[in-house]
Parts: C-alpha cells; sequence; structure tokens
C-alpha cells in the first residue's frame, strides 16, 4: 500500500491597495484593510479594482483546495494574504494607475523583497509606462542583477480601463484571470504544471497506473535503486526505470540535492505534488459528483476535461498494456488517459492519493 505524508508552508502574496466597491464580478467577501501606499493621495477605482481582483482570482482558486488561502500581515504593501501548500513560495506585488513617477519606486521595492519567488506588478499600458519599467529593469542588468529580475512578472491592463464600466470591469477581469492564472497560479503556486505536462504524463504508453504508482511512491519511501522500488510496487526493473526517466525529464521528480543527507537519489518536485494534489481531487470528486470551480477552473487550465474524467468507469475495456494504445482516440486523449491512469493506480496499485486539505494559522490583523 502505498501512502502519502505532507508537509504544509505558507506562501506570501503582497500587493498594493484595496476597495470592495467596483468589483462586481461575483466577489467572495474578502475581507483586506484598505490604505494608500507611501503617502500618497487616495487610489483611483481602477487602482482599486485592479489590487482587489488579484486576490479575489486567487481566493475563487483556492476552492480547489489545492492550496489554502488567507488574509495576511499588510507589512509594507496595501494588502497581503498567505497561501499555504506542499512547498513554499512567496510573492509580492505592487498596482499601478496613475502615478507614472512611482514605477521605478514600485520596481525597486519589489525586487528588495528578498523573501519573495515571484515578484507581481500589474499596470496601466501606456508608451511612458513601459519606457520607464524598461529603465529600471535594464538599470538592474546593467548592475548584475538579472537574477532578481527572473522573478518579475508584469501583468499590463489597457490604458482606457473605465472601472465605472460594468462591461470593461468584466472584460478586464477575464484577461487579468486567463493571464494570472497560467503565469501565477500554475507557474509558482502550483510548482510550474503545466498542460503540456499533464498531457505528456497521462498519454506515456506502458502499463495504465504504473506512473503514477511510482511517483506516489517516490514521495513515499524515496528512491534508492531501481531494483528496490521495483519489489516496493511490485514490478519489473525495466518499467519502473522507464518511468523514473519519463518523470524526472518532465520535472515530476529531481536529483535530491544532498543524496546522503536525504537518503534518497530522487525526490518529488512541486510540479510533482500538485500533479499528485489534482489526481487525489479528481478522484474524490469522482465519487460525489459536484466538482467545485475552482477545480473545474485549474482543470481547464491543464486541457483536462471534467466530463470525460466522469466516464472512466464505463471505458474498461482500454488498456494500454493490452492493446498497445491502438485506438487513436483515447490514445490521445488526455483527459481520457488521466481517468485510466489513476483509476488504475488506484485499483492496481493500491495507490493512497492524497484528499488536500491545507490550513493556515488565523492571524489577527486587527
Amino acid at each position: 500500500m502505498i501512502s502519502n505524508h505532507k508537509s504544509s508552508f505558507t506562501i506570501h502574496v503582497h500587493a498594493s491597495a484595496l476597495r470592495q466597491a467596483h468589483l462586481s464580478v461575483a466577489p467572495r467577501n474578502i475581507h483586506l484593510t484598505a490604505a494608500t501606499w507611501e503617502g500618497q493621495v487616495a487610489e483611483s477605482a481602477e487602482h482599486a479594482f485592479l489590487s482587489d481582483a488579484v486576490l479575489q482570482i486567487l481566493e475563487d482558486a483556492s476552492t480547489s483546495r489545492l492550496y489554502a488561502y488567507k488574509e495576511a500581515d499588510r507589512k509594507r504593501f496595501d494588502f497581503a494574504c498567505d497561501i499555504a501548500t506542499n512547498w513554499k513560495r512567496a510573492v509580492s506585488g505592487q498596482t499601478l494607475w496613475k502615478h507614472s513617477e512611482g514605477i521605478d519606486k514600485d520596481i525597486r521595492m519589489l525586487l528588495s523583497e528578498s523573501e519573495s519567488d515571484a515578484l507581481v506588478y500589474v499596470a496601466r499600458t501606456t508608451m511612458k509606462n513601459k519606457s520607464v519599467l524598461h529603465e529600471a529593469i535594464a538599470d538592474y542588468k546593467r548592475a548584475g542583477l538579472t537574477d532578481r529580475l527572473d522573478r518579475l512578472r508584469v501583468f499590463w491592463v489597457p490604458e482606457d480601463f473605465d472601472a465605472d464600466s460594468e462591461s470593461h470591469r468584466r472584460l478586464v477581469y477575464s484577461d487579468l484571470e486567463n493571464s494570472l492564472s497560467r503565469d501565477l497560479l500554475l507557474a509558482v503556486v502550483l510548482g510550474g504544471i503545466t498542460e503540456r505536462d499533464v498531457a505528456s504524463f497521462a498519454t506515456w504508453s506502458g502499463i495504465c497506473g504504473l506512473s503514477l504508482a511510482v511517483l506516489a511512491q517516490v514521495e513515499a519511501s524515496g528512491f534508492g535503486n531501481y531494483t528496490r522500488l521495483g519489489k516496493q510496487i511490485g514490478v519489473g526493473v525495466n518499467p519502473v526505470k522507464e518511468r523514473i526517466i519519463r518523470l524526472n525529464l518532465t520535472g515530476f521528480i529531481v536529483h535530491s540535492p544532498d543524496p546522503r543527507k536525504s537518503g534518497t537519489i530522487y525526490e518529488v518536485s512541486p510540479k510533482g505534488y500538485a500533479l499528485m494534489d489534482l489526481c487525489g481531487r479528481l478522484a474524490a470528486e469522482r465519487e460525489g459528483g459536484n466538482v467545485d470551480s475552482g477545480l473545474k477552473h485549474v482543470c481547464s487550465l491543464l486541457g483536462i476535461d471534467l466530463r470525460k474524467v466522469d466516464l472512466w468507469p464505463f471505458i474498461p475495456e482500454y488498456d494500454a498494456q493490452i492493446d498497445g494504445g491502438s485506438n487513436p482516440r483515447l490514445r490521445r486523449d488526455t483527459s481520457s488517459r488521466l481517468a485510466r491512469e489513476i483509476n488504475y493506480a488506484l485499483a492496481r496499485w493500491g495507490v493512497v492519493l492524497p484528499d488536500p486539505h491545507y490550513e493556515i494559522p488565523r492571524l489577527d490583523i486587527s
């Protein structure tokens, strides 16, 4: 029996200036403290909407239970939230709308945030803003600080956005949700997992369920050698070796930085944990039938059709081990193949998938 045990870490997400008044896209009653930054005048409606939207998007997606979300201490910024998952990622951010002269200061403040793995900047699309941002970035490159820029993610918003227009709010929110979901949610919070990663994992040829079984076993007991891992799972060396190589090439497992200390050559990466949590959520939801909107959103980003996942009990005739994946429709269908992988991992290999329930200790910010 393979089991999974994980510890929880905390992610800090910061941005600037929140106001609830102009967010009309399914508000979730986020309770945050409004403030202005560095003594500036009160923020515009557009500034407030954009700042609020960042937190709204992250909170909505947290209903997937792939991570936990909660407001945090604002510190130097105008609002903050914590995100807890299997690994630690810190994200800080600022929002700019009217004050172009503040870009250089914003960027330098963000890049000086040493505890953050990703730095988010939401700004108005104007030539002046882009020029000032380009100069600030160029200064860091000339100073030999390019590594800090790797953490920076800039999200541009149309300069004629009017927060008093409902159609504008909906369109901007939708665009921001799409870009944040891919460049922040998937790339940072969920370990960098992509649609291509899931498609590759789901459509590998060979024994159904073995890829997930090997991943779960590496998480549970580490990896010493192929023979030992094969005996733990109950399969030969060659199939296990093939899976380890594929899992490593796709980044679901990585070399341990200190094998002598950790006792394992490979360990599950953040991307690998995200995949296991996702498979665990899908396995749990097939029993209940009601998939929450957060999980639907994450699945849509990863190219998973939940309707096909729900059909897995009705295609038992397909087995990649028996027919070599000869059915072209199922061979290319990520959703159906992922469903089969999960189903066989549970039934054939006795894998116990995680059912994540991450929590963040309550923080008194009064």
